[in-house]
């Protein structure tokens, strides 16, 4: 037996993709590309629509829509869920286990992080009947160019999202985010504008050792007084 021999188990190629797309413009073999184009006409057999060039849908996604438009160069993930009527622009990113669903339009260059949900629909919800046959309800989500939504996010209907702004992980978007904006939270609030110099917060121990070396330097200078006084 020979101990030097490397025992790592072997990636699985076959789902490398899937799991990162962002390769797929890089290191997608022939196949693999011939595999996209089957599926994507697939899709739009049952989904009006366009995708542009480059795009990736894994195969481990489901992707039910009824209008369906990608622009080039995006992708989604594995595991991602998208029903309704979903549209981007060039560049952008639905990674896995991220659900889209119900009018949703997506500017120029938008990352979505992982197990974020984007829910451009709701339903009503009177007293005087169950929740479930209540009618549903389809404003829509619009976000604009350039927006970078974090890991964990929930967006609920109706709301636009400026571009340029920042999204934290696990925050709960309940209203509109200006141009630029970055909010965090549940419910998110604003937290400061991304063009700004983050602003930086003096920790309780930091702020302890700064008063103490102010402390320590004045009395430096006085302790000749105060020998005198003495």
């Amino acid at each position: 037996m020979n101990l030097s021999a490397s025992t790592t188990t072997p990636p699985d190629d076959a789902k490398l993709l899937d799991y990162n797309a962002w390769l797929f413009r890089s290191e997608a073999t022939p196949e693999q590309r011939e595999r996209q184009i089957a599926r994507q006409a697939e899709i739009l057999q049952r989904a009006e629509g366009a995708i542009g060039d480059q795009c990736f849908l894994s195969d481990l996604a489901m992707v039910q829509p009824t209008r369906l438009v990608l622009g080039d160069g995006s992708y989604v993930g594995a595991h991602a869920y998208l029903t309704g009527t979903i549209e981007t622009g060039p560049d952008c990113t639905i990674n896995v286990f991220t659900v889209v669903r119900g009018t949703v339009r997506l500017g120029e260059g938008v990352r979505i992080g992982a197990h974020t949900s984007i829910l451009g629909f709701n339903h009503s919800m009177a007293p005087d009947r169950p929740v479930y046959k209540q009618a549903g309800t389809e404003v829509g989500i619009t976000v604009g160019d350039d927006v970078w939504i974090g890991s964990n996010v929930t967006i609920v209907d109706g709301i636009t999202i400026g571009s340029h702004a920042v999204i934290g992980a696990g925050a709960v978007v309940t209203k509109d985010v200006p141009e630029w904006g970055i909010v965090a939270g549940n419910p998110a609030r604003f937290v400061r504008d991304r063009r700004h110099a983050k602003t930086r917060r003096k920790t309780a121990h930091a702020e302890l050792a700064s008063r103490l070396a102010e402390f320590s330097a004045r009395a430096k200078r006085q302790r000749e007084q105060l020998i005198d006084a003495c």
